[in-house]
């Protein structure tokens, strides 16, 4: 009885390991991105890399407008020039997302419209 409860936990443990290794393979992570962006030659490779730069341009928008409503905040010292540069530093990482999202999408139709030749 042991023994068997022993090889369901295994099993168990097992197939949530691979279930966690195949998701993986459809998600870009930071850790990742270098190997999916040399790898691509999908549609849906490229498509899964511009929903990464989406995300990744959403954050940085997020972190843009904290920045810009924070140096209203602070009116007086170092504050309001620290959260200026901030805030148009991460506006810039956000439209260049955007940007490498585009990209990836124009890149992504290409290798759709490869495929279909």
């Amino acid at each position: 009885m042991l023994l068997a409860a022993g090889l369901v936990l295994l099993a168990a443990t097992t197939l949530l390991t691979m279930r966690a290794v195949a998701q993986e393979d459809h998600v870009v992570t930071d850790a990742n991105l270098n190997d999916k962006v040399k790898n691509a030659k999908t549609a849906a490779d490229h498509e899964m890399i511009a929903e990464y730069y989406d995300k990744d341009a959403a954050d940085n928008q997020q972190k843009a407008e904290l920045h810009k409503t924070m140096a209203n905040v602070y009116f007086k010292g170092p504050m309001p020039a620290h959260c200026y540069y901030l805030a148009k530093a991460y506006q810039q990482a956000a439209d260049q997302d955007k940007a490498l999202a585009a990209g990836q999408r124009q890149m992504a139709k290409q290798a759709g419209g490869a495929a279909g030749q």
